[in-house]
């Protein structure tokens, strides 16, 4: 894979606390009874010790990952506003500790198919209105080089969400970082396509065909749509020309 370009310092644990910050007592329980709630206090207690921690346990275990990966596909259909406020709460965090957990070696079995515990991620932190575009760009940063090598199929995910966070920062993003991402994730996208169709013609949608695991393809459509949307008068015309390109590309 080419090497991922210096957008942000590579750290996992500003997001994990920033995640964890919004949780109160009640959010956790919720966590904890995910599993209709069968062993709601052994799981509620390793989920409090990282929130006490902000720090995983390696390799993170059934205690609490079982109800971690089911909060993550937590869906909220209700009108009450603080309801839903609550599972996207619950679910950003769910999500952020299952990616962290990802990058650790010791949990190489657990991650598959992860651009669907990250199309939750971006979809929850962006309907509770958190401004943490940093923190996720840390994150990624850290996270992209210790993928598996069989989650090599998802790696031009994280990069798209990488710009995604990164069009949306607040700080002014240099115009040469943008659009060295930008060069990134398509010839990454390209060597994941290189590499599936074994020598070749290359087939397949552009950067949805990588991955196996495709039940969250839409949502990653509908971003792809609305990176243009993302753009403003900081941007240069080749940052815009080359997010535009991605958008149609995906879409």
């Amino acid at each position: 894979m080419p090497a991922l370009p210096s957008i942000a310092p590579g750290d996992p644990y500003p997001l994990l606390r920033a995640t964890i910050n919004l949780l109160d007592e009640d959010d956790l329980q919720s966590v904890a009874r995910a599993d209709y709630g069968n062993d709601s206090g052994e799981h509620f207690a390793r989920l409090a010790d990282i929130v006490r921690l902000c720090e995983l346990p390696t390799p993170l275990k059934w205690h609490p990952r079982e109800v971690l990966e089911l909060t993550r596909w937590s869906e909220a259909s209700a009108e009450d506003l603080d309801i839903v406020a609550r599972i996207h709460r619950q679910r950003a965090f769910a999500c952020t500790v299952l990616l962290v957990s990802y990058g650790d070696p010791n949990n190489v079995d657990a991650s598959y198919g992860s651009n669907q515990t990250l199309i939750k991620l971006l979809d929850s932190l962006e309907m509770l209105g958190t401004e943490v575009e940093d923190d996720a760009l840390s994150l990624l940063s850290w996270l992209i080089p210790r993928l598996p090598d069989h989650e090599a199929g998802e790696v031009p995910f994280f990069g798209l969400a990488m710009l995604w966070f990164a069009l949306g920062r607040l700080a002014q993003q240099d115009d040469a970082a943008l659009l060295g991402l930008c060069e990134w994730i398509i010839s990454t996208e390209e060597v994941v396509r290189r590499r599936q169709s074994a020598g070749g013609r290359l087939a397949g949608s552009w950067l949805l065909s990588g991955t196996g695991y495709d039940t969250h393809l839409d949502a990653w459509r509908r971003l792809g749509r609305r990176l243009v949307d993302r753009l403003d008068m900081r941007h240069g015309p080749e940052v815009k020309e080359a997010v535009l390109l991605i958008g149609t590309m995906l879409t």
